[in-house]
């Protein structure tokens, strides 16, 4: 830990050495701690020598109260920009950088030019700290929910192999794959909710418009009506009248729902619930395989370590259901076996795919077979985002079609009765 001294004048450079405090990672570590500097640029080096990444540097004297300026700036910069804006970036910092333009220039470059002004902001704060002396991939760390885990590391390898153009092509790539793909599963997923839509809104109208029409002859009929007509009659006095209940209730289950599903519990209930839906568990388990190889691959391929790739993917998943492969995969390499196994030893993974990774690491060229499994893994996610929409969509069909249904019947079975009757006269 840097040792802490009283503010004094350095003649060398002719200003006063100040107080610096950082927040900095040695691996997985946060470290903390204060430096002392003429400046911010020197305080940044100062760290750096320590073997360190730096994650943030302030004045220690105004530390507290910067640091929380800077937090709020960040989340609210962050919520302000979207993927796409990454992938913009990522595309013309690539093209800026194969043309030889410095990094700091580039930056200024797409600042200048950007359609967002919240993202020029967020690529000006980047700029300026590369300037200050610190490394791309920690200025960018800096802002977790804007730029993604494999974006930092890829920018990590590109500053210790100096191909950061081509890092950032690789990035663009797979976050344009990665688009694309939850374009896909959006449509798939679109058509049974705009239809479950349209169900609620037709037995809405019906119950609040069309039913209370027929009540005066359904009570001529009194105790003779259909059990389904009762039911249906008590059901819309209640939505017309009973608002005061239901909305309260609803409100609060709704809101309840949204915090547990925030929980370690509702997200793995969540997760659990998408791996095992009898349409859809195909689909998400093609989606989750094809993301992870694809981003193993990728990372591999630029040099980063498997460590630090396992890691990455875990957090490019996000699904509780694959957090035991990662783990037991990440305990595996810790102890020199392989990683064929841990997706061998899952349900969640294809067996062609588990071979196909073991074929490349008995091979010895694993970030290309892995690289030809995303790709499989795409064309079965294609293949099943077709499937599933073709089998959804009849399903939906019968689904509001015996909804309906069964309210025109409940309507019409009084009135069969009474031309029965009438008949019967």
């Amino acid at each position: 830990m840097p040792a802490v001294a009283e503010l004094h004048l350095d003649p060398a450079h002719g200003g006063a050495v100040r107080k610096f405090s950082y927040r900095a990672r040695r691996g997985p570590d946060l470290v903390k701690g204060v430096v002392e500097a003429v400046t911010h640029g020197e305080a940044v080096r100062a760290i750096k020598r320590l073997g360190l990444v730096v994650v943030e540097v302030n004045l220690a004297d105004a530390a507290s109260d910067q640091g929380e300026e800077r937090a709020l700036d960040t989340r609210s910069l962050s919520a302000k920009v979207n993927r796409d804006d990454v992938l913009h970036l990522c595309q013309q910092m690539s093209v800026l950088m194969k043309a030889g333009v410095p990094l700091a220039e580039s930056l200024e470059i797409y600042a200048t030019q950007a359609r967002n002004k919240d993202v020029a902001q967020v690529v000006r704060h980047i700029r300026d700290s590369v300037c200050e002396g610190e490394e791309l991939s920690a200025a960018l760390a800096r802002w977790p929910r804007v730029f993604p885990p494999i974006l930092v590391s890829l920018m990590r390898a590109a500053e210790a192999t100096g191909m950061m153009d081509e890092m950032f092509a690789r990035v663009g790539k797979d976050l344009a794959k990665q688009r694309k793909t939850a374009a896909q599963v959006k449509g798939a997923m679109m058509y049974p909710a705009i239809m479950g839509l349209v169900a609620v809104v037709a037995v809405a109208v019906i119950m609040v418009f069309v039913l209370p029409k027929f009540e005066p002859l359904f009570r001529a009929q009194g105790d003779a009506l259909p059990t389904l007509t009762k039911g249906l009659v008590w059901l819309s006095e209640f939505i017309r009248t009973g608002y005061l209940i239901y909305v309260p209730v609803l409100a609060a289950s709704a809101t309840g729902l949204a915090y547990w599903m925030r929980t370690a519990s509702g997200r793995l209930m969540r997760d659990r619930a998408m791996m095992h839906l009898p349409i859809f568990k195909r689909l998400f388990r093609s989606l989750y395989v094809a993301r992870a190889c694809g981003t193993m691959a990728t990372l591999l391929a630029a040099g980063v370590s498997l460590l630090d790739v396992i890691r990455i993917c875990k957090d490019v998943t996000r699904n509780a259901c694959f957090d035991p492969i990662w783990t037991e995969m990440e305990q595996r390499v810790q102890s020199g076996n392989d990683l064929a196994t841990a997706f061998r030893n899952s349900d969640m993974v294809p067996r062609a795919v588990s071979a196909m990774v073991g074929a490349g690491e008995r091979s010895g060229r694993l970030p290309e077979v892995l690289q030809t499994t995303a790709e499989f893994c795409e064309e079965e996610l294609d293949h099943t985002i077709k499937n599933v929409t073709s089998l959804i969509e009849p399903i939906m069909i019968v689904f509001m079609g015996a909804v309906v249904g069964g309210i025109a019947a409940a309507m019409l079975l009084p009135i069969f009765n009474m031309s029965k009757g009438l008949k019967g006269l």
